[in-house]
């Protein structure tokens, strides 16, 4: 029995729904394509609020140097045994330079006056017997060191093992001594997939599949599923009860890895 014209058209629109379906689960729900494409980051150290940057080496100054002594000199001024001491002879005397009378480590004279800083005999008069007075010197020579640069140092650190996907990778903990600190993921590598976020649990990284969300902090998207990247962790954070970093799939509630770090 031959169908309708309707009866096609109803067919048609059915299977072209259907199609529709199955792209949308394809691409956007289950979004296979990802596991096939990489995202790659390459993220330097973080930079921390006090200026201190990861990764940077640590310049210490620099020792002045000194001239070791040759062994086989003599006394420059003791004359090597045998050797004859010529009598002293006159030199041609330099050309005469009258030398300044101000210390050479004095201040460039002011380039005044300018309009207001033209200062009377009598105003400097006072400022000489006031500072007379306070027995203030003439000089009060100061020599501070530079205020000491906040070091990062790994406060933790751990190694990333596979639960439903292959990843791999070491994890560090970097703080400043400020209370700032970052997680870093170091030859960082596992699939990708949709909907990854960087979690901090309570768990350990062998617990089963449910128990990671049962006391867990979410650090945001997870950056890319290949190379270095950064997460700054909350400052109140106890990561003595968050010691889990889990690669968590919030669509489907899978762990594709983890890793516990322990303390440096």
């Amino acid at each position: 029995m031959a169908l309708s014209i309707r009866a096609k058209v109803l067919i048609a629109v059915v299977l072209a729904a259907l199609l529709g379906v199955v792209i949308w689960l394809v691409f956007f729900w289950f979004a296979f394509q990802t596991y096939f494409i990489d995202d790659k980051v390459d993220e330097a150290g973080p930079v921390f609020d006090s200026g201190a940057v990861a990764g940077t080496p640590v310049v210490e100054p620099a020792a002045p140097e000194s001239a070791a002594p040759d062994p086989t000199a003599g006394d420059p001024g003791t004359p090597a045994a045998g050797a004859t001491v010529p009598a002293p002879e006159a030199t041609a005397a330099a050309p005469e330079t009258s030398a300044p009378e101000t210390d050479t480590t004095a201040l460039a004279p002011a380039t005044g006056p300018m309009p207001g800083d033209e200062l009377s005999e009598e105003l400097i008069a006072e400022m000489d017997e006031a500072m007379e007075e306070l027995g203030m010197p003439e000089e009060q020579p100061v020599e501070e060191t530079m205020p000491p640069m906040p070091q990062i140092r790994v406060e933790a650190s751990g190694e990333f093992i596979s639960r439903s996907h292959p990843t791999q990778g070491q994890v560090e903990v970097l703080g400043d001594g400020t209370g700032q600190r970052f997680l870093r993921f170091e030859d960082f590598r596992t699939d990708n997939g949709p909907d990854l976020n960087v979690y901090l649990s309570a768990a350990p990284p062998d617990a089963p599949v449910g128990q990671f969300t049962d006391v867990y902090v979410d650090l945001g998207d997870l950056k890319g599923n290949v190379g270095s990247q950064n997460y700054e962790i909350p400052r109140d954070l106890d990561l003595d009860l968050y010691s889990t970093v889990v690669i968590w799939c919030v669509r489907f509630s899978v762990i594709f890895g983890a890793a516990e770090f322990v303390p440096s």
